[in-house]
Order: structure tokens, then sequence, then C-alpha cells
């Protein structure tokens, strides 16, 4: 078409957004510039092209394209979602939280805008809000299986495993291949002692994904709790055979000790030397 029609503007921007599908987001930025070089006052090719941008971990230029999509277009809902998204990538959590109040003012069924809110204030601890955004996202979307799992997590954090769980259930229902929910319901079974259960959920999550380290060390935590040691070596062997630092699993805790003092154990001394790379 653009071979026929150099001019064509549509053509450019729907290949630039094909290239985006594929994750090319170069050769889409390519397009978008020739859209915007044809039509200087397209304002949904800056947001395209910011997406692109974003995705490409360059927030600011992103950001630089959301400003230009909303000068040319003030009621644009998606470009502040987007410009608020890029602006939680660079941590800058109050910004985005602003354009995502302003996206949900121009258009107040923007089930996302709310979820991405909710992320942007429980990254500010700010979790009775994270949720009551997570439940507006829900409301507008039942089948938000994403906004169940984070409204999860942040009742896992505020200590309700109750609500935890029933939450990373609604996520895995809506959503049967959801490892990271597996894992993180794992977790939350084991925050409540029930260790068995929270294998089943570790075996699932690594079913699903096989190279899922973080399940494998969090399967490792619960069979050390139920002296399962010959379990807990094996999986501990298994993602130090993946390239995985097994220190860096034990980031919270001061030394294996801390760990151990934590949680009541006395650990033998061949995973403690799995645990701190050394020999016994």
């Amino acid at each position: 078409m653009i071979e026929l029609k150099p001019d064509f503007t549509d053509a450019y921007f729907n290949r630039g957004d094909a290239y985006i599908d594929k994750g090319d987001f170069d050769q889409a930025i390519k397009d978008y510039n020739e859209v915007i070089k044809l039509k200087p006052d397209y304002a949904e090719a800056y947001d395209k092209r910011g997406n692109a941008y974003d995705s490409k971990d360059d927030f600011d230029q992103a950001i630089k394209d959301f400003d230009k999509a909303i000068d040319l277009k003030p009621d644009f809902a998606e470009a502040y979602y987007n410009r608020g998204v890029a602006y939680g990538n660079k941590d800058d959590f109050d910004q985005a939280i602003q354009d995502y109040s302003k996206a949900i003012d121009l258009k107040p069924d923007f089930a996302e805008a709310y979820y991405n809110r909710g992320d942007a204030y429980s990254d500010k601890d700010d979790f009775d809000q994270a949720i009551k955004d997570f439940d507006k996202a829900i409301d507008l979307r039942p089948d938000f299986a994403e906004a169940y799992y984070n409204r999860g997590i942040t009742y896992r954090i505020k200590g309700n495993f109750e609500q935890t769980i029933q939450d990373f259930n609604e996520a895995i229902d809506l959503k049967p291949d959801f490892t990271d929910a597996y894992n993180n319901r794992g977790d939350a079974y084991s925050d409540k002692g029930e260790f068995d259960q929270a294998i089943q959920d570790f075996d699932k999550a690594i079913d699903l994904e096989p190279d899922f380290a973080e399940a494998y060390f969090n399967r490792v935590c619960t069979w050390l709790h139920l002296g399962e040691w010959e379990k807990a070596k094996a999986d501990l062997t298994t993602v130090k055979n993946m390239g995985v630092d097994i220190a860096d699993f034990f980031a919270d805790h001061k030394s294996v000790a801390d760990f151990e003092r934590e949680y009541g154990l006395a650990l033998p001394e061949d995973i403690v030397a799995l645990l701190t790379g050394e020999t016994v």
C-alpha cells in the first residue's frame, strides 16, 4: 500500500502497530516517525510512538511523546494513562497517580487506570487506597485476573491471608496458567502454616514454568519448615544449577543464622553450605 501511495499515513500507522505486536519497537518508531512527518498534528501517532519508546525503557522520550499527544488532544485519556505508566516505570509514583486520576476523570470506566493507580499507591505503601482502586477495577472488569492478583498481594502485605488466598483463587480461576498466582498463593498458605497446601502450589507453579527459580526457592523454605532436608537440598541444587545466586534469596536476612532464628530451625550443615557457598 505504501509503495502505491507513499503518503498513506494510515498504512504507516497500522504497520507501526503491527511491528509493536511483533515486539519490533525500532521499526514501529520508524513508521510512527513517517506518520508524524506527514501529519504533525496526529495525536494518536505520538501516543503510539510513546508506547514504543516506553517498551524500549526510554521513559523520558516516551513522556515527551505523551506530552505532545496531550497538547494536541487535551481530552486524550489513554495518553494520560500511558504517561502514568511511563512515570511509574521511572518510580515517580506521585506523577503517575496524577496522570491515572486524570485518565479516570476523562474516562470513568477505565478499569486499567484504576488498576495501575492501585499499583502506584501500593508502591507508595498506601495499601488501603490501593485496595480501593483494585476493587473498582474488578467492579468494572470482573474478569480482570491481574487485579485480583495484585489485590491479593496487597492483602498479604496487610496480613489478611484469608482474603489473599481468596483473591489468588479468583485470579487462578480466571487464568489457570497464572504461575505467579500459584507461587504467591503458596507463600500465603506457608504464612498460615499450611505447608502441604503451599507445596502443592509451588509444584504447580514449577510445572507451568520449570525454570521459575523463585518458586523453587519458596518450596525450599517450605521443605525446611517440614524438616524435609533432602528435598530442600535437591531444590537448592536445582536453583544453583540455574546459575542463580542463592544468597540473593536471603536478602531479607543478615545471615543463615538469622533465618534459623526467625523460623526456629536448625539447618543441617550441608544445607547451610549450599546456602552460603561454603564447603562442608
